[in-house]
Formats: structure tokens, sequence, C-alpha cells
């Protein structure tokens, strides 16, 4: 970083530290985000800089856009692999958990700090379904009332309870599924630079952006 790159990102993190951190941001990345040159480093570095900044929650979701079943498959079990040695090097006190396309936990650490979530193309209509379905179950059980059904018998059965307060693209013009139930009052940003690209900078800005909106969690 240049001298005067330096000194813009020291008068960003004095702004941004006048208010509040969101506490749980969300990143959408594609497949090819993370495949190319130095795409599992900067996902490390992400990590790092979320920690740094303050936020509590990350979750990322990773867009597998392989259309062909099996290389599909093989793409999914490629990524949780090296997504898995990523989340296991990450060294303080974290929490994370790695999802698979279905929604079966892959890996997990349990600690009291930093909190992340991966989904590896396990989308929010897959994870809507799956949670429909498991009440459904319950119902033929005998163990929930259909006229007991709320919001908040959906919500207990989803994978990932937390909303996010803001959701990010890179380098894109469109997110996916990802947290469809949870997202419905979140901010989002899409950023113009891509992921290769990015910086801790480029993230303070987006802090920034969403410290200046009003939110009005669906008013």
């Amino acid at each position: 970083m240049n001298f005067v790159a330096a000194l813009y990102e020291k008068h960003l993190l004095q702004q941004i530290g006048k208010y509040p951190i969101p506490k749980h941001v969300s990143l959408v990345l594609s497949e090819t985000d993370l495949i190319q040159k130095d795409g599992f480093k900067r996902l490390r570095e992400y990590i790092l800089w979320c920690r740094q900044l303050g936020i509590k929650i990350t979750s990322i979701y990773i867009d597998v856009l392989d259309t062909e079943e099996t290389l599909k498959s093989e793409m999914i079990e490629k990524l949780i692999g090296k997504i898995n040695e990523t989340l296991s090097k990450t060294s303080g006190d974290i929490s994370y958990s790695l999802f698979s396309e279905n929604g079966e936990t892959c890996s997990k650490r349990e600690g009291k700090g930093f909190q992340i979530y991966v989904s590896v193309g396990f989308g929010g209509r897959k994870e809507v379904t799956k949670a429909v379905r498991s009440i459904l179950q319950s119902v033929k059980e005998g163990r929930i009332k259909p006229e007991d059904i709320d919001e908040s018998t959906i919500e207990s059965r989803l994978v990932l309870r937390n909303e996010p307060d803001l959701f990010i693209r890179s380098g894109g013009k469109h997110l996916s599924d990802f947290l469809i139930w949870q997202s419905v009052y979140s901010e989002y940003y899409f950023t113009d630079v891509n992921w290769y690209n990015i910086r801790k900078l480029d993230i303070i800005r987006v802090i920034r952006d969403f410290q200046k909106r009003q939110r009005r969690f669906g008013k």
C-alpha cells in the first residue's frame, strides 16, 4: 500500500469508528472468484479484515455455476476441501461452520469469538424447502399442529438463523438466493471491484456507505 492510500485508509477508519459497525455481514462469491489466482488467499484476508473492523459474524455464500451435475459435484467437493483448509488455518478465537450443497455440516469449530458461516451451493430456496419438509414431518408425527405454525416455527428450522445487516456482492450485478428469509431487511452493496482486486480499503468503504443509510426494516 502506498503512502496516500495508507493515509486515506486511516482517515476512513476514523470515520467509521464514530458509528455502529454492522454486526453481521454476508458476502456472495462465485466459484470462479475462489479458483482464480489468490482467491483463497483473499478469503483469508477478508476474514481477517472483518475481525479487525469489529464485525462479529460473516456468512459467505459460494455460488457454484456448473450446470452439468458431475462437474458441479466435483467442483463442490474441491471447494469444500480448500475452504475447510482455509478455515482450519484461521487463528484466534473463532467459530466456523461449513455447509455443503444439501445443507449438511461438513466441518465445524466451536469458539466464543468471531463467527464464520460458509455455504457452498446451499441457497435460500433449498434452505426454506428443507425447513418446510422438517415441519411437515413434525406435523405428520403429531408433534406440531398445523394451526400452530408461524414465522418463528419456520425460523427455528433454518440452518442459519442470524439476520445479516449488510450483503456484499463483489464484482457482480446480481445476488443469489442466499438467506432469502433472513435478509428481508438487509442492506445491499454491489462493488465494482473484482474479488481478486478487493482490498481492506474497499470493505471499509462499504461499511461507511452502510453507516450513511437510514434502515427502515420494512416500514
